[in-house]
Formats: structure tokens, sequence, C-alpha cells
């Protein structure tokens, strides 16, 4: 593969279906992958992916990074990141966006910390714009504007990372608009060879029965409470 520098979302999939979050990030990903004039292309890692791609394209997804094999769902920490890191290798994504979930608290942290590329938590908001350092005086021109609450609420911080990357931010659900973009929009979908990411030591963790309970009240789109 050779380096891109496009966007990518990492997507969340649990029960066949793509998360709401990434459906978000994907939303947000496509304005600011046009700001850019990249490729916005999505990850997904799993089990039973069969045409999972339809669900992502009307998005405006360009590109379907497809990781199947049995042995991926349900998540774990270690083979998951080990497929991010290895892939963002190859590829060199110029941003990455992932959920504020259990997951992608977990997982980017992870993998911000291998490729030494920063993450920036739990942001309300995000943009494209230029940065000047002030000690320096050099200018860096289409930075991700990482924006979130810093000093417990009382300021908000713009976050950029200047020289690493890719660029990661983790988002919460329902911070962002989940709107499709072409219900006709088709990109490409790649399926990647789970071991050529993954070795078997990644998986010295098994997860023998889960048990999920869900959650009685929706909050999400609640009034004021």
């Amino acid at each position: 593969m050779t380096d891109n520098n496009n966007l990518i979302v990492y997507c969340e999939y649990e029960d066949g279906k793509v998360a709401d979050v990434s459906l978000e990030l994907l939303t947000k990903g496509r304005v600011l992958a046009d700001k850019l004039g990249v490729k916005l292309e999505a990850l997904v890692i799993g089990d039973k992916l069969d045409k999972i791609e339809e669900t992502l394209y009307p998005y405006g997804v360009d590109t379907v990074y497809k990781v199947e094999d049995a042995r991926l769902y349900p998540y774990t920490s270690d083979p998951h990141a080990s497929v991010l890191i290895n892939l963002f290798k190859e590829i060199k994504p110029q941003i990455c966006l992932m959920g504020a979930t259990c997951i992608g608290r977990d997982l980017g942290p992870r993998v911000s910390s291998c490729l030494h590329s920063g993450l920036t938590a739990d942001c309300t908001a995000l943009e494209i714009g230029d940065h000047k350092d002030p000690k320096t005086g050099k200018e860096y021109t289409d930075l991700l504007y990482q924006i979130r609450p810093a000093f417990g609420g009382n300021i908000v911080a713009t976050i950029v990372n200047p020289d690493c990357r890719p660029q990661m931010a983790t988002v919460r659900e329902g911070v962002m608009k989940k709107e499709i973009k072409d219900p006709a929009y088709k990109g490409e979908a790649i399926n990647l060879d789970a071991s050529k990411y993954v070795s078997p030591e990644d998986f010295v963790v098994e997860i023998i029965d889960r048990h999920i309970e869900k959650s009685k009240v929706n909050i999400k789109n609640s009034p004021i409470i």
C-alpha cells in the first residue's frame, strides 16, 4: 500500500451493526475531508462483515477497510490495537477519529502511544485551521483543531498536533450530527488479511462469556431533566 494521508474513522461494530457514534464521526469526517481535499476512509474490525460497507458508503465514505476474523469479535485490546498500529504504519492517515466509548478510550491511547502521535479525548468540536508556533514562528496549515472543555469546563481549549501523525481524537456519542450524504454514494471495499496485522501473541486474552445489560432509559434525545 502507498501513503494516502487521508482521514480515517475507526467504526465500532456490535451485533451486526455499526455504532451510532461511528456514523456521527463519518458525517463530520466527510466535512473535514472535503476541507482538506482528501478521501474519507473507514476501518471495521470483527467477524461476519459481509456487506457492512453498504451501511457506510451513504455517509460519503470513499474506502472501507475490512479486517474479518472470528477471533476479532468481540473486541479485545491487543488484536484491535495491532491492526490499527500496523495498518496506520502502511497507509499513514493524516487524521484518525474514534468514539469516546469504553472501546475508544481503551484503544485510542494504545495506538497513539505506540505511534507517538498524541490524542485529544472527549472533543466537543473538530475543525480544520492553521497554526503559528509562537516560539519558533513556524507556520502550519490545515491542522485538526481538537476542541474540548478544560479545567472543569471553565474554558474551551483548542489543541493542535503540528508534527506527529495521525492527529487523533475521540468524541462522545451525540456530540456530532449523524447525516447521510448520499444514499447512492459508492466507495471501495478493501478486505485485509488479519494475519498480516495481528500475531498469535495478540490473542492471549480470550473472552469466555459476555453479559451485556441494555440501558432501560434512553436519555440521549430526552428534554432537560
